[in-house]
């Protein structure tokens, strides 16, 4: 970790992130972070170590703390715009980390590198922005209202519909809310996060100089992101002069949630010419298939009408008993999911909180879990562990837990007892394979927090 000085002596901490290329000169990409997530918790998030990961795969990434976050140093006067005062941590971190041409990725949305760009144009080859915020005049107040009362929540602990708003994907997810809670609290203090935002929230969108920048310039959105509509984002990209405009699926707000490696794909196309991706990731993970039980018979005699609106009850109580054990809803197969949990405990506690959260709804679901490696490719898995889990779950029958025999001695002193269900062959793997039966099982609650971290 190195300073940089801003113009008024202001140090700002900042880090060189080596390219994995092996290459002389690898692309420079100096990172602009959004909310007042600090450095120190990057390598926290999987989802952030994947961004990371993929912008490394081809570039060399510099990635800094603006003043008043994390390590650099605290904002003594908060009177004037404090925008423009970490454009100019930019630009002091531009020069202290001797980049060439830098590449400027920032997904802050208030436009401190849209004012960067508009009065240093020499000091940058391209421009990223993502999801950036330019909100028409007549809506102005209102949005600026609104804000405020979402920073007030999330200071004062309570924004969990908010977190809903901006990170749909994992919000019923307890590590990401713990990581999150993290981050607000060594980003800034709540009296110094709400200090900051009121300074934010002073600066109007013509103060971002879009009209003024010439670098080529790329603006990537989320489809159906609520907290930064589309129509907005293409504004912003109307007013910067021969802007590309990329539209991505999903609704997070931050770059390092959702599809990460589609994002990266497209920085890299833009930044370099074609698409580099990082190779997956191997992990050691519960995996968990669910699937309904005599769905089809259930779809016809509702009706479609009727059969969506149970599948969304469905969808919403699967995610909020896999978030609340910890794991991570990786995608939904029409009337079942694929997640991953931490750990063979925390997948059999979810497993029962799906069964009992469905039983409620007159829904009966056959459940499959194994613990091994899987290979984890940005949002998605796979590998054999995956393929193993759901021929686990298709040998259930309602109500029943199979489980393969990596699972009972991981478990061992833990309240879980369980039964032989048989010896199988697995189709498409190799060998027999015993299953048992969850026969019993006792579950404890995990608690939420909610940070300082507004975007």
């Amino acid at each position: 970790m190195e300073y940089a000085r801003g113009s008024d002596g202001t140090h700002v901490a900042f880090r060189v992130l080596e390219s994995d290329l092996s290459c002389d000169r690898p692309v420079d990409v100096v990172m602009v972070s959004g909310g007042l997530i600090p450095m120190e918790v990057f390598d926290e998030d999987p989802g952030f170590v994947r961004l990371l990961e993929g912008l490394r795969s081809f570039a060399r990434v510099v990635v800094f703390d603006r003043r008043g976050l994390g390590l650099s140093d605290p904002i003594v006067d908060l009177n004037g715009p404090i925008l423009d005062r970490w454009a100019d941590d930019l630009a002091a971190v531009v020069e202290a980390s001797a980049v060439q041409d830098p590449v400027v990725f920032a997904w802050d949305g208030y436009g401190i590198a849209t004012r960067f760009a508009a009065q240093h144009p020499d000091r940058l080859r391209l421009l990223i922005l993502h999801q950036p915020l330019t909100i028409p005049d007549d809506q102005w107040e209102s949005w600026v209202t609104e804000r405020r009362g979402f920073v007030r929540q999330n200071v004062d602990g309570v924004g969990d519909n908010f977190l809903g708003q901006i990170a749909p994907s994992r919000a019923s997810d307890s590590s990401f809310q713990a990581w999150y809670a993290r981050a607000g609290r060594v980003g800034a203090s709540p009296t110094t996060a709400g200090r900051i935002w009121d300074s934010v929230f002073t600066s109007r969108p013509a103060d971002q100089l879009l009209e003024e920048v010439e670098t080529p310039t790329l603006v990537l959105h989320r489809r159906d992101n609520a907290y930064s509509p589309s129509e907005w984002v293409r504004l912003a990209a109307s007013q910067i002069s021969g802007a590309k405009a990329v539209e991505l699926d999903g609704a997070d707000h931050f770059p390092f949630l959702g599809d990460v490696d589609a994002l990266v794909a497209e920085i890299a196309a833009f930044v370099i010419g074609e698409r580099r991706l990082p190779p997956p990731q191997r992990i050691l993970a519960a995996v968990m298939y669910t699937d309904l039980v005599a769905s089809t018979q259930r779809a016809v005699s509702l009706g479609d009408a009727r059969w969506k609106f149970v599948l969304d009850r469905h969808d919403a109580a699967l995610r909020g008993a896999v978030g609340g054990c910890g794991g991570t809803v990786i995608k939904t197969t029409g009337d079942g999911i694929l997640a991953t949990l931490p750990s063979a405990g925390a997948a059999l506690r979810a497993a029962e909180r799906v069964r009992d959260a469905l039983a409620i709804e007159g829904l009966g679901v056959r459940i499959g879990i194994h613990l091994g490696d899987i290979d984890r490719r940005g949002d998605d898995v796979s590998g054999l562990g995956v393929v193993i889990a759901a021929r686990a779950m298709a040998l259930a029958d309602s109500g029943q837990i199979v489980v393969t025999a990596s699972i009972p001695p991981a478990v061992i002193g833990q309240t879980a007892t369980f039964e032989p269900f048989g010896t199988y062959e697995l189709k498409g793997i190799p060998g027999t394979w015993p299953l048992q039966l969850l026969t019993n099982n006792q579950t404890t609650s995990t608690s939420r927090t909610s940070p300082n971290t507004t975007p």
